[in-house]
């Protein structure tokens, strides 16, 4: 009897791992807003693209490796989507995505939360940002996250009077 109740035990712990198996990012979306002397800017970046390891069950065990196409912001202004691809701000050319890389999901309060790497232009800082996980029918999970960065901590432009320093984003993924 001992051993069909460790023979269950070590299926289930089994079933647990087999159900968190990696994701690809299948579609979603990155907005952001910012504050400037003249309003709020809007734009956007083409969907995230990249990998996930994700069950609610476990959220201990799970990953995200995701990338944003430096290349593809947009705010419907020409003359500024060109000037904050250049060297000034994203500098496209020579750090073509914007990176993360988790350490650590954990579930505190009902919420979820993800430590990792983020990484822009030349510079990668530790940051921990919030997420909501709502599974679908087919299987796949809707992850979406807002968060606040602060664009000098990443070269992003300069100290300027006309120009927030906090950009707020907005990211969501489906991975299945």
């Amino acid at each position: 009897m001992r051993h069909i109740l460790a023979l269950s035990m070590l299926l289930a712990a089994f079933a647990g791992q087999v159900s968190a198996q990696t994701s690809k990012i299948v579609s979603g979306s990155t907005k952001f807003s910012v504050k400037f002397i003249l309003g709020t800017c809007n734009g956007t970046f083409d969907a995230p693209r990249g990998e996930a390891v994700f069950n609610e069950k476990n959220p201990e065990n799970a990953s995200f490796n995701v990338r944003i196409a430096a290349n593809t912001f947009k705010t419907n202004n020409n003359s500024r989507d060109k000037d904050m691809k250049s060297d000034k701000y994203f500098w496209v050319e020579k750090y073509p995505d914007i990176h993360f890389k988790s350490s650590k999901v954990e579930k505190k309060d009902g919420k979820y939360q993800v430590t990792g790497t983020l990484t822009m232009r030349d510079v990668s800082k530790t940051v921990t940002l919030p997420f909501e996980a709502k599974k679908s029918g087919d299987g796949s999970y809707a992850i979406t996250s807002t968060f606040d960065v602060n664009r000098l901590d990443y070269k992003i432009g300069e100290k300027d009077w006309k120009l927030k320093d906090i950009v707020t984003v907005n990211l969501q993924a489906t991975i299945k």
